[in-house]
């Protein structure tokens, strides 16, 4: 059953429940189990070990999505719209409601979510002050989105890309490309998972023996992305890092971040570097605002959708199994995109 879970991309219980033809499982979910059945020529037994189902204990039919510590703005966050948007999907789609609130800077919480309007929560951002914590302890059902900035401070489950993996995925490419001095960003420090993405690199640049170096101002993302007069100067500091270091230059860079890929296009060529040229980048996130950069980046799918679908899952078993293991994490498998996996707009549209 691990075997068929990893291959099918979905949870054991997932697996289990296909297994016992429970209905709170999604087609597509369903499908993907199947096939991989079918592919390891797995049979379950006719009379399966274990407890018998439990009765559902949804009793509102509704699931929060809380945003703590931050404003949501989804308009210039993608990757966290996106994961929304699956939410709202995969949740209608199990016969689910979804309620959308924040924690404000105050400690607030929504008063649909303090009143228990909600089986469970989808929460997102920072861990919020022990007071907040506290009124949230009525849900044992809660699920985290997307990476942690630190490990401490979190509680119950939590699904994000596999941001070691994407570390790794990125070296391997550029090393398959032929390039033996690569660099990568380090984002943000204090970001967990982009910490965890700047490990994989170097990790699998070690394993491959190629020169590499790391480069980062120190800075987190908040601080470096506030809008600047002087038209991006304040990432001069990460070029200056990429050209003073030892020997000659990398060939191959690594940006962990797309809107972080576009300011820095920019940058490059005011200090005569050509993106595709004198050095290949590869990115991460694979939006759509990629399309304006010519050369497009080879970029990194960390599959928003997916960690969007995969947490509505967790939740809702999360809230018919209260008493299981805390601190699941389920990580989502990246995707290399090419850079020429979209050039042809005609050929992406088919």
């Amino acid at each position: 059953m691990v075997e068929v879970a990893k291959l099918a991309g979905v949870s054991h219980a997932t697996v289990s429940r296909v297994i016992n033809g429970r209905s709170d499982v999604s087609p597509a979910s369903v499908q993907r189990v199947r096939e991989a059945m079918q592919r390891l020529r797995y049979v379950p037994p006719a009379r399966r070990r274990g407890p018998k189902p439990k009765a559902s204990k949804v009793r509102t039919g509704n699931i929060g999505v809380l945003f703590v510590s931050e404003t949501p703005t989804l308009a210039t966050s993608p990757i966290t719209a996106f994961a929304l948007h699956a939410i709202e999907q995969e949740a209608a789609a199990r016969g689910f409601g979804v309620m959308i609130g924040q924690v404000t800077a105050a400690g607030s919480l929504p008063q649909s979510m303090v009143a228990g309007h909600v089986d469970g929560l989808l929460m997102h951002g920072l861990p919020p002050s022990q007071d907040v914590q506290k009124k949230l302890s009525r849900y044992s059902a809660c699920v985290w989105l997307l990476s942690q900035r630190r490990q401490r401070g979190y509680w119950g489950d939590r699904v994000s890309p596999d941001n070691h993996k994407i570390g790794g995925l990125a070296c391997g490419y550029l090393v398959e490309r032929g390039h033996q001095r690569i660099a990568a960003i380090d984002c943000d420090p204090s970001h967990f998972g982009f910490a965890a993405r700047t490990q994989g690199f170097e990790e699998a640049a070690r394993e491959a023996g190629v020169v590499f170096k790391t480069l980062t101002d120190g800075r987190p993302m908040l601080e470096r992305d506030q809008p600047s007069a002087n038209g991006g100067t304040q990432y001069n500091a990460l070029v200056d890092q990429l050209l003073e270091a030892p020997g000659p230059m990398p060939t191959g860079l690594f940006i962990p971040r797309d809107a972080l890929t576009i300011q820095l296009y920019r940058v490059l060529r005011r200090r005569g570097i050509e993106p595709g040229r004198n050095i290949e980048i590869i990115s991460c996130d694979n939006l759509p605002a990629l399309d304006a950069l010519d050369p497009r980046p080879t970029t990194i799918d960390v599959r928003p959708d997916e960690v969007g679908r995969r947490a509505v899952e967790q939740l809702i078993w999360r809230i018919n199994q209260p008493d299981a293991p805390l601190n699941v994490t389920s990580l989502v498998e990246p995707r290399l995109v090419p850079a020429d996996a979209v050039d042809d707009p005609l050929k992406a549209a088919s």
